[in-house]
């Protein structure tokens, strides 16, 4: 046990998460085992623990992209039929947790430096089907036609193409940092 640290628990517990986040999709149902070799094969599961292993946030968006293209490919390769439902939505949600798992648990992001804080405020948020209802529901940012399409749609059925307009509707709501969205995620049911 001498040689199992700190930052190995963290990408295993990052790695967990984002794998029972993602799996969670009704259109694609896959092992844990098969979730973890998805993280490896793609690379997202070799993302150090320093902030300075993440792009600067003006390229996060791009990384994020990569990633996204990477976990198809490696979705593709894993699994030979064509139909095994592994969307870039699906790939998002790994990515998603994996990150947040990763960098924003227990670290005092406000007073880090403002390239972290920028990357912080970069950091894609998870994006289900509980967070999309809320938005629809409170016509967060007046757009709840938009918030109801994507929750109809389906997260984890996600195109590139839509996924990325969520995303930068996100980021048109909350002013750019993207975190703040969350605000509207598990909100208490009010009686």
């Amino acid at each position: 046990m001498d040689d199992y640290e700190l930052d190995e628990n963290r990408n295993r517990f990052s790695s967990w998460a984002a794998v029972t986040a993602a799996r969670a999709s009704r259109n694609c149902r896959f092992t844990r085992a098969e979730g973890f070799l998805l993280l490896s094969s793609s690379g997202l599961s070799r993302i150090g623990t320093s902030w300075d292993d993440l792009p600067d946030a003006s390229a996060l968006d791009t990384f994020h992209r990569q990633l996204r293209d990477r976990l198809c490919e490696a979705a593709d390769g894993l699994w030979s039929a064509r139909d095994h439902g592994f969307s870039h939505g699906v790939a998002a949600k790994l990515i998603n947790v994996y990150l947040k798992a990763m960098y924003l648990s227990g670290v005092e992001i406000n007073q880090a430096p403002d390239n972290v804080r920028l990357k912080a405020n970069a950091l894609h948020p998870p994006i289900d089907r509980m967070l999309l209802a809320e938005l629809a529901s409170g016509d967060v940012g007046g757009r709840a036609q938009f918030w109801r399409k994507q929750m109809n749609r389906g997260w984890s059925n996600f195109t590139s193409e839509e996924y990325e307009s969520t995303i930068d509707a996100i980021r048109h709501v909350t002013g750019g940092p993207l975190w703040k969205i969350e605000k509207h995620w598990l909100r208490p049911i009010e009686s």
